[in-house]
């Protein structure tokens, strides 16, 4: 979980902000959406940021605000950017575990200089995926070790490593120059839609969106290794691949 220490609420000059807010910081008065967008952003993320499933924003030693996490950006994409990083989610409300048990509560971690912390929150842990049942924070999957154990049992299941990769091959396909993710984007203004990308590319290929100046709205990045493993590969750049490979 993030943890932000926010300040007492203060007006700023919206033209200075890279969100266009009019005030920051908490205030005793605010609404939760009006704290949100005083609150959610802009910060100093570091990369376990975008790892994390909720934020918590503290002021004074106690929590004022849960928000789940959706998606964590850059204020300012642009290459002279801050640096700094804004929270989109949704604002959670009672009888959610995470509200309940720390909006209005003492902040899980103690006071420090830096107003951005992490806590490893019971509420969020995780089984080990490896059937262990072992609990785990948020962004991890397997306890140490455990990730090398569960593949070489099922490896074991079909005999040798040679056998297993036959396997993968025959059901899955092998296709590691289409290791290209193009992020969903609204049409409208190429904004992130925090959807799940359905499916990875080569680069190069031609699955992505212009705006009316041309410029690509869907930039492409490169899968995770997760996302190598998941992922159907485009049929396309199948195709393009192949043809690729018989030239060599």
């Amino acid at each position: 979980m993030i943890v932000i220490g926010a300040g007492v609420e203060q007006s700023i000059d919206p033209a200075g902000d890279e969100l266009g807010r009019d005030r920051i910081g908490y205030g005793p008065t605010m609404s939760p959406l009006a704290l949100y967008d005083a609150t959610h952003g802009t910060w100093h993320l570091g990369e376990r940021a975008h790892r994390e499933r909720f934020a918590l924003i503290t002021h004074d030693g106690r929590g004022v605000l849960a928000v789940a996490v959706d998606r964590v950006e850059p204020a300012d994409p642009g290459p002279q950017g801050s640096g700094r990083s804004v929270i989109h989610g949704e604002i959670l409300t009672t009888g959610h575990p995470m509200y309940d048990a720390y909006v209005g509560a003492p902040s899980p971690i103690p006071p420090q200089r830096n107003p951005v912390g992490y806590f490893d929150a019971p509420e969020e842990q995780t089984a080990c995926a490896c059937g262990c049942d072992e609990p785990l924070p948020a962004g991890k999957h397997f306890a140490s070790g455990h990730d090398q154990t569960a593949l070489h049992e099922r490896v074991r299941q079909l005999g040798s490593v040679v056998d297993f990769i036959a396997w993968f091959d025959r059901t899955h396909g092998y296709w590691p120059d289409i290791n290209v993710v193009y992020e969903p984007v609204t049409l409208k203004d190429g904004s992130l839609t925090g959807a799940p990308a359905r499916a990875r590319h080569r680069l190069g290929c031609n699955h992505f969106y212009l705006d009316e100046d041309g410029r690509i709205l869907n930039r492409p990045r490169l899968a995770s290794l997760e996302e190598m493993a998941s992922l159907r590969p485009c049929k396309t750049c199948q195709d393009a691949s192949a043809k690729a490979a018989t030239k060599k």
